[in-house]
């Protein structure tokens, strides 16, 4: 609930700023200024004079009765928020309350949300079309989901957060658009599920907690009022025909929004998690990830990492043997590059220049793949990382190149060990005919490394299609 009021505020404030105080002329302005992007024949919004404000009110119940062919019932809670006009093309937005979702539809989903206290105050920039500060907190937050699918037991999720904040920031960027920083935190995290029974398995309850979260998002030159406007232009043509009828407005609309967003990079922390099962219990004391996207831009650019560090698994899990062998902590990053989604867009938004643009064919298909991927294929790099345990640690970087036309990826990595004899003196525990067969795996992998000092270092080289090398003794393709 909280997304959709943040939503539809921005809605409401893309028009030029009204003289104070609040006045019945105003709210009607503002009505028909919401309608413009939502339809008027939805009823969601009302608006009222009241003083040197304007009072909102957002209630979805039409919405719901909308799909009650459908199935769909349940009530939500009003949102009331206050507006008030600075006079300047920025605009006061506020709220306080709490909030009770309660949702329905048959053999699809079940739904119930509460949260015991919810605020928000931040301050709307018109040109900019984004909030240039906005602080949120709530409190008392649960949730209970349980979903349906064919052929599947029902699955219930159940969620509760003991409190958490949002603070963000936007400005104007300098190639259009705003760029903007948010901060979310929360605390107090508990989860629970039961797998369901699938294949024989039996059904498994799992609870998950966390002592934290937090979580950073920058972004770059997102096209709010751009955005806005593409919205405004699907209210505008809400029914198949008129949609048809104007895929000229809806490629000038798409076409004004890009690049969507410059980039948006995330980062985000989950501190002293554990998971129960039946099992037993999986701990880690700090559990991180970071994302880097990019929007529409010639230069595509996708990264995504985590990070865990801490690691203790339910006691009995693991014999003691093995115990010096299991990693406490972990690092993977994996990048794409070379593609080209501005391109690839373009020619996408061609498609609404035909006569039918669902009409097209492989011809096409070739085009957008061409525009998409300019080299021919992606480059995938795995940045450097490492896998660590008490007396050992495995780390690991490459890249290799992969497309469409490639009959096998090509590319190169290096893995680098230290704490080899450690590792073999572990397996030296192991029951004999494990230990035989694990001896002789590491018997090969240690006649291929090249070693200095205490580091065994294998570099595999698969430059060339079909090819495999390991410090250059070739495995395939004749080298």
């Amino acid at each position: 609930m909280k997304k959709l009021v943040l939503a539809l505020v921005p809605f409401l404030l893309a028009t030029p700023a009204l003289a104070n105080p609040a006045s019945p002329e105003g709210a009607d302005h503002l009505t028909q200024v919401f309608q413009t992007y939502l339809g008027a024949g939805a009823n969601v919004i009302s608006v009222v004079a009241n003083g040197d404000v304007y009072d909102l009110t957002v209630d979805v119940q039409p919405l719901i009765a909308m799909g009650m062919d459908a199935g769909l019932s349940g009530t939500v809670t009003p949102i009331a928020v206050q507006l008030a006009d600075n006079g300047d093309g920025t605009w006061g937005v506020s709220l306080d309350q709490a909030i009770s979702i309660d949702l329905s539809m048959p053999q699809v989903l079940d739904l119930k949300e509460e949260i015991a206290s919810f605020s928000f105050a931040g301050t709307f920039d018109e040109t900019l079309m984004a909030f240039t500060e906005a602080q949120s907190a709530f409190s008392g937050l649960t949730l209970v989901e349980t979903i349906y699918a064919p052929d599947v037991p029902p699955q219930t999720i159940e969620m509760a957060l003991d409190s958490g904040t949002l603070e963000s920031t936007a400005n104007a960027a300098v190639a259009g658009g705003a760029d903007f920083e948010a901060r979310f935190a929360a605390e107090g995290l508990t989860e629970t599920m039961t797998t369901p029974e699938l294949d024989g398995q039996p059904a498994m309850p799992i609870t998950i907690k966390a002592e934290s979260l937090s979580q950073t998002l920058t972004g770059s030159q997102f096209m709010g009022a751009e955005m806005f406007q593409l919205a405004s232009w699907f209210s505008a043509h809400a029914d198949d025909a008129s949609l048809a009828a104007d895929t000229a407005g809806l490629k000038a609309a798409l076409t004004a929004a890009l690049p969507f967003f410059g980039a948006v990079q995330a980062t985000g922390t989950a501190t002293m998690l554990s998971v129960d099962t039946p099992m037993g219990a999986l701990g880690i004391e700090e559990l991180g990830f970071a994302m880097d996207l990019t929007g529409a831009v010639p230069d595509g650019h996708f990264q995504q990492g985590f990070t865990l560090s801490g690691l203790t698994l339910p006691a009995g899990l693991v014999p003691d043997w093995a115990a010096p062998m299991l990693p406490h902590s972990l690092s993977l990053d994996v990048q794409v590059t070379d593609f080209d989604p501005a391109a690839a867009v373009t020619v996408a938004l061609s498609a609404l220049d035909l006569p039918d643009p669902s009409a097209t064919g492989p011809e096409f298909d070739a085009n957008l793949l061409t525009a998409l991927l300019p080299k021919g294929a992606v480059t995938i790099t795995l940045n450097p990382g490492a896998l660590t345990g008490v007396d050992y640690e495995l780390t690991y970087e490459g890249a290799m190149v992969m497309g469409p036309d490639m009959e096998l990826p090509t590319g190169q990595a290096t893995v680098t060990l230290t704490g080899v004899d450690a590792l073999m003196a572990a397996l030296e525990g192991a029951p004999d005919d494990m230990k035989a067969q694990a001896m002789m795996g590491f018997g090969m992998a240690q006649g291929m490394a090249k070693v200095e000092g205490d580091k065994l270092i294998w570099e595999i080289d698969a430059a060339t299609s079909g090819s495999l090398a390991i410090n250059g003794m070739p495995l395939m393709g004749g080298n």
